[in-house]
């Protein structure tokens, strides 16, 4: 989501701005920022921003600005000099198996500052849209991963109520959420109103991605 395809910056910054608010005074960690587009985009908005990934091939690749570093850091050990105000990890928490998940919302949360955020972003594999989409998918595009991204790399999948649980089994509580929900080739407008009549088990049914924020349960 946060790769060097600018494109995609303005849709994954509003899918931020859906479950966090952005101030001039905040500092952010981007973890998983890839070559850097969103991490630059965020430092615009914000006072501060380090971008964190695991390939020395993109952080070598990005482009640092006044208020916008990056460093090569494995997100399970990575230690900051200081805290953050918002921790992002977009396209990221589908990398890592259970073990990984509680180890790095143990680090997570001591990589926030009192009163911080953690947002996070995974596609929902586990619904029947995703299911079908990935099907054809394979089909089509004779796809490798265990979901509809074809990314081989994924170590887990979700639906939108394990991606809540797998959060708050890490010490979180969940404080707002966006879901996307598939339109099954209706106008917008349509999809919209159609999902909004269903009941929430029954809309989740639908979902492709979701992306959420969360505090860490002793600042409540």
């Amino acid at each position: 989501m946060s790769a060097g395809n600018e494109e995609h910056v303005p849709r994954t910054l509003a899918k931020v701005k859906r479950v966090a608010k952005l101030a001039p005074g905040m500092r952010v960690l981007e973890v998983g920022c890839g070559l850097g587009g969103l991490t630059r985009a965020l430092a615009e908005e914000v006072a501060h921003v380090t971008g964190i990934d695991i390939s020395g091939h993109a952080i070598a690749q990005s482009k640092a600005t006044a208020n916008a570093v990056f460093e090569e850091a494995d997100a399970l050990s990575f230690r900051p000099a200081g805290k953050f105000d918002l921790v992002l990890a977009l396209a990221v928490f589908e990398h890592f198996g259970p073990k990984e998940r509680e180890r790095f919302l143990r680090r997570a949360r001591g990589w926030l500052a009192p009163g911080g955020r953690l947002v996070l972003h995974v596609p929902i594999a586990e619904s029947w849209s995703a299911k079908r989409r990935r099907s054809r998918r394979q089909v089509d595009q004779g796809i490798d991963g265990p979901d509809y991204t074809g990314d081989p790399t994924h170590k887990a999948t979700f639906s939108v109520k394990t991606f809540r649980a797998a959060v708050r089994e890490g010490g979180f509580t969940i404080s707002k959420e966006w879901i996307r929900y598939s339109r099954l080739g209706w106008p917008k407008g349509w999809a919209n109103v159609a999902m909004s009549a269903l009941p929430a088990k029954v809309r989740e049914k639908f979902a492709m991605e979701a992306v959420l924020a969360a505090e860490p349960e002793e600042t409540k």
